[in-house]
This record gives structure tokens, C-alpha cells and sequence, in this order.
């Protein structure tokens, strides 16, 4: 009896020992939407997602300064940024194109400040939909304010149907991050995006594309920084399909 005592004791110290991230799950920061500026507004398939695969989810509050967004994320192990409406095309030195481009300053401001404070911190990144596009304005690039008329397809980027349903593949490159996780070069994604990414920053390599050549996929191309960006909604993707959960699992592996 004294000796489970002795090595129970033992165990909790050792474990007292270890550095924090052997001790806790990582802690994921989530930019959420906003409903004006007094409410913040997520839906749960991201905070799912990140349960899910071993993450503890923490919706970040809205912030008006550089400083207060890296202060912040010195609490937290990575970022993700959501998806949400049009990014104002100031941001990459255009007018705006047409009626059908809908933004939210306030939504702005605070996701830039985010991003550019992840980037600085160097914390692992996963970018969705407006996510990805946001970061790749950040980081230098250009956006296809309205998909339709800038770059028209015969793929619905705009699906009409719920977000479960995967309704166009692309191609991933075997290079790849993404294609290391998923392990296959065609995926079936779900598509509900107005704008896209038109020009990729000169920091980020594209790794996937739909058939008629819109940007899906693109990561970092910095060594040993951890930022993926799709364009599509993988936590909608895994309401229906388990395998979706390995992205989010190495995304909070990453973070840990």
C-alpha cells in the first residue's frame, strides 16, 4: 500500500513537471462573425469540429487594437479563421465591383487584426472560406470580388444545397500538405463562396484546385510555419463524413 502511494506521488509530480502543452489540450482561438458590434455570433460546427479532435474551442472576443489581438492569442495554441461575407476590396486596392459584394467593416478590422497577430506569433493557422481569403489578402494577395461574373464556370460555387452535400471534387497537389492528411488527390468539397481567391500571395503555395482552376487549397510556403487554407467548409463536411475529422486532428496536432 505505501508503495502505490509512493508512486502515485511520484506520478502527479512528474506530471506537475511537464511542460503545460503535455498537460492540457490545446487551446484553439476561433474569429467568429458579429451581429453589429455587440454580438459575436459562430455557428457550432466549427467548435464541434475542434471538440472533436482533441481541442479545447475558444470563441475570440472582439478586439479594436494590434496589441489587445496579441495579447490574446498568447493564450491560445492556434487560430481559426471562419467563414462570413465579402472582405472590403480596399484592403487589396479596389473599388468595389457591384451591388452583389456585401461586407462588414467591423468584421474586418478585427479578423486582420487576428490574422496578422497569428502570423506574428507564428501559431498554427486554419483558414475557411472567407478565412482563406481574408489571410490571403494579408498576406499580399487579390480576391474575385463576385465568382459568377469575374470567373464564370459551370461549377456552383454558390451551391444550392445544404452544406453536408459535397457537390464539385478538386484536384490536390500530391505535394501537399492537404494531400498528406486526406491521403488522395481528388476530394468531393462543398461550395458556398461568392468571392475566391483571384491572385495567391507571393508567401503561399496553392495547393488545390477545382476543375475550371479556382484556388481551393493553398499553405504557407515558409518552413515550418503551419497555415492551411480551403476554401471550402470541412466542418460541415464532417457532420456526414468522419475522414474530415483528420484536418482538424492535424490542425490541433499542430497546435499542441
Amino acid at each position: 500500500m505505501k508503495r502505490i502511494k509512493v508512486l502515485s506521488l511520484l506520478l502527479v509530480l512528474v506530471l506537475f513537471c511537464l511542460p503545460s502543452e503535455a498537460r492540457r489540450k490545446p487551446v484553439i482561438g476561433i474569429a467568429p462573425g458579429y451581429k453589429g458590434a455587440e454580438y459575436s455570433n459562430l455557428r457550432r460546427t466549427y467548435t464541434d469540429a475542434i471538440l472533436r479532435s482533441g481541442g479545447i474551442p475558444f470563441i475570440l472576443p472582439q478586439v479594436s487594437d494590434a496589441s489587445s489581438a496579441s495579447e490574446i492569442l498568447r493564450h491560445v495554441d492556434g487560430v481559426m479563421l471562419t467563414g462570413g461575407v465579402d472582405l472590403d476590396p480596399a484592403y487589396y486596392g479596389e473599388a468595389v465591383f457591384n451591388e452583389t459584394v456585401e461586407v462588414d467593416s467591423h468584421r474586418d478590422t478585427v479578423d486582420i487584426l487576428y490574422a496578422r497577430a497569428a502570423i506574428e506569433g507564428r501559431l498554427p493557422v486554419l483558414a475557411i472560406c472567407r478565412g482563406e481569403q481574408l489571410m490571403n489578402v494579408v498576406l499580399g494577395g487579390s480576391l474575385y470580388q463576385d465568382l459568377p461574373t469575374q470567373k464564370p464556370s459551370g461549377i456552383m460555387h454558390r451551391q444550392k444545397e445544404d452544406g453536408i452535400v459535397p457537390t464539385h471534387e478538386i484536384s490536390v497537389s500530391r505535394e501537399s500538405m492537404l494531400y498528406r492528411i486526406m491521403g488522395s488527390d481528388r476530394l468531393k468539397v462543398n461550395s458556398l463562396h461568392h468571392q475566391a481567391v483571384k491572385d495567391p500571395s507571393p508567401l503561399v503555395t496553392v495547393t488545390a484546385r477545382a476543375d475550371d482552376g479556382v484556388v481551393e487549397a493553398y499553405e504557407s510556403n515558409e518552413k515550418g510555419r503551419w497555415l492551411l487554407a480551403v476554401q471550402f467548409h470541412p466542418e460541415v463536411l464532417v457532420r456526414v463524413d468522419d475522414s474530415w475529422l483528420k484536418l482538424f486532428k492535424a490542425f490541433v496536432k499542430a497546435a499542441r
